[in-house]
């Protein structure tokens, strides 16, 4: 078996359906002239939604094998390596519960894996999808920085361990195991991805971009949900950096300013601001997103700081 797609999920029933559509949709290229075979390992990651019943009922008439498996909320992380635990494929394709692929998505996958090389790894093209209202904010995040930044590659063949991105990633099941999986101890939001990837770099693995390894991100985001994800990024850097000290500089952990109460109250000000009006054209507030995001991520790093508990 080529591909074992794994897919973390918590109380996402309807997205998820989405997803489950868009891979047995990925069948219909299995008779094509460079056919591939494939499993979808779903990681229900203690759901109180429907989504038990929503999977269980399509496994019989699913085209390719499709397996379900429960286990009590222990993040993201524990449910990517359960998943792992149970693939039969020769690659893994990690897979977000809210990142709908296109077609052609694990032809072009497996394209990026043509050389057979055991230390590579490689990450699609994630996106929004087209009926999605576009907003600055929204480019901002997704092509210059904080979420995935895409338009900040400079060498599509060789990524540095940050893009190490698990909503749209694939690499040899050999290299997954070999390193350990992701570090389950992380028990905020994000960084464990990266961090798995900065272990993986060390041991000499080769990070690639595929562009048209296509998904679409059904998880709309506001400037002020991502305001609160940046403070947990923020918060969850130190546990990073105790991990591997030596990402003090990336994480900018020894540089990060205290604000005095006049700033922060300007930069409450200007959030309020920018959320305001994200959703239209004018007054085009861009400029201020990265000054913004820092600030944030920057003040979850010092609350953390100030309150290690």
């Amino acid at each position: 078996m080529d591909f074992s797609v794994i897919i973390p999920t918590y109380n996402r029933s309807q997205i998820l359906a989405l997803t489950l559509d868009a891979l047995a949709q990925q069948s219909s290229t299995l008779n094509s002239e460079e056919p591939l075979s494939f499993e979808v390992v779903v990681i229900d990651d203690g759901s109180t939604d429907s989504t038990r019943e929503h999977v269980k009922a399509q496994i019989q008439n699913y085209p390719v094998p499709l397996r379900y498996f429960f286990q009590t909320n222990r993040k993201q992380a524990a449910a990517r390596n359960f998943g792992a635990s149970k693939a039969y494929g020769t690659f893994l394709l990690f897979l977000g519960d809210d990142i709908v692929p296109c077609q052609n998505f694990l032809h072009e996958h497996r394209k990026s894996h043509n050389s057979r090389d055991p230390n590579l790894a490689a990450i699609g093209y994630t996106c929004w999808p087209n009926h999605f209202s576009s907003s600055s904010f929204l480019e901002y995040i997704g092509e210059q920085g904080w979420q995935f930044g895409f338009s900040m590659i400079e060498d599509p063949e060789n990524l540095p361990f940050n893009f190490f991105y698990s909503s749209n990633l694939s690499l040899p099941r050999s290299l997954f195991r070999g390193s350990g999986g992701f570090d389950e101890s992380f028990d905020d939001y994000g960084w464990e991805d990266v961090e798995l990837g900065l272990r993986l770099k060390k041991k000499g693995m080769k990070l690639v971009y595929n562009r048209r390894a296509i998904a679409y991100h059904h998880h709309r985001i506001s400037l002020g949900s991502f305001v609160k994800r940046q403070r947990k990024v923020g918060r969850s850097a130190w546990t990073l950096y105790g991990k591997h000290p030596e990402t003090a500089d990336f994480l900018n952990i020894e540089e990060a300013p205290s604000y005095s109460l006049l700033c922060r109250v300007r930069m409450w000000g200007l959030t309020q601001l920018c959320s305001l009006v994200e959703n239209f054209s004018w007054p085009d507030l861009s400029s201020f997103y990265p000054d913004l995001m820092s600030y944030h991520y920057n003040r979850g790093m010092s609350e953390r700081r100030d309150d290690p508990s």
